[in-house]
């Protein structure tokens, strides 16, 4: 009988490429999915579900809480993953109720929590903004709950899906040094913490800019960014060639394009409807962005494997790619 090892052997990938191709999964590049369906139906590959090695002897309950940012593409790109995923292997019964909270509203999370808690859960994926709170909470069940979290680590005893954000954060960073001259200075708005990114943006970025002795401003810290935007001019001294923000860059280029503010070297990070507009226009040269599509997908294969399979270990870690985006390499 042929298997998908077999069909990824040929082929030259992997059997997880393979097993998504012929899943029907919108991560994999059209023409890798051309062949392995051409492949498969030329080895007379048959999909077996009930001869699977998964053992399944009940339907469980699988719960998403998802952080909703302020940058829409975070959350809808997590949630499509996971959704993507919940397609592939809907033979199995297999449902993941997405629930959203506001990425700021970390007792709001806490709520929504204890509540689906009560219904009693399998599997937990969540993208925790207050880790000793839900550490509390969780900790007690952890022998009957499968816990993977997104974007922080709650615990070196479960499953995590690293954002990698201060490497993006230094990325970013690397960027913006190789298009400012040697004596510019960058200033640095600290925008405040979105108890997910933000601060580890900063952090990334920084300290590759002190690595690399590179001069800049700040980071400076304006309360409620969004109502005192005008603030930043007063930072915008004649040596200032680049500017870089942590936290609701588009809506300050915006505003400081506004007001004739806007002749600076900006790089961002994150990616969303603004910034490709920023990036069309060449307001921005480039953005540094995590891929949260696959985060969201990763998270929904291991709750699955914890839940299903007898030989995973309940602590892993798992890193997605991050995606340097140009004005020349938007789709």
């Amino acid at each position: 009988m042929v298997t998908q090892a077999d069909l990824a052997k040929k082929l030259g990938i992997t059997r997880t490429t393979v097993a998504r191709a012929l899943n029907g999964s919108k991560s994999i590049k059209l023409e890798t999915k051309e062949k392995v369906l051409e492949l498969a139906k030329e080895l007379g590959y048959e999909k077996n579900y009930l001869g699977s090695t998964l053992a399944i002897k009940e339907k469980k309950k699988i719960v998403a809480i998802i952080a909703k940012s302020i940058n829409e593409e975070y959350s809808k790109k997590i949630k499509t993953g996971l959704k993507d995923f919940e397609e592939e292997v809907k033979a199995y019964g297999v449902k993941i109720k997405i629930l959203e909270v506001d990425i700021s509203d970390s007792s709001g999370q806490i709520e929504i929590l204890k509540r689906s808690l009560e219904k009693k859960i399998h599997g937990l994926i969540i993208t925790p903004l207050n880790n000793e709170e839900i550490l509390k909470i969780i900790t007690p069940l952890i022998q009957e709950l499968q816990v993977v979290s997104i974007g922080k680590q709650l615990s070196t005893e479960m499953t995590y899906i690293d954002s990698r954000y201060t490497k993006s954060g230094r990325i970013a960073a690397n960027i913006m040094s190789n298009v400012t001259k040697e004596e510019g200075k960058i200033l640095i708005v600290d925008g405040g913490d979105d108890l997910m990114s933000s601060k580890k943006y900063l952090k990334g970025f920084t300290t590759k800019l002190d690595e690399i002795s590179k001069r800049y401003v700040g980071p400076i810290k304006i309360e409620n960014l969004l109502e005192n935007k005008s603030k930043i001019l007063d930072y915008l001294s004649d040596d200032v060639e680049g500017i870089y923000i942590n936290r609701y860059a588009p809506e300050i280029i915006e505003y400081l394009g506004e007001v004739k503010k806007d002749n600076y070297k900006f790089i961002t990070n994150g990616f969303n409807e603004k910034i490709r507009g920023f990036l069309e226009s060449d307001k921005i040269i480039a953005t540094v962005s995590e891929d949260f599509y696959n985060q969201g997908y990763t998270a929904g294969k291991r709750i699955f494997e914890l839940l299903y399979k007898t030989d995973i270990k309940r602590s892993q870690k798992f890193q997605t790619k991050i995606d340097i985006i140009f004005k020349e390499s938007l789709d």
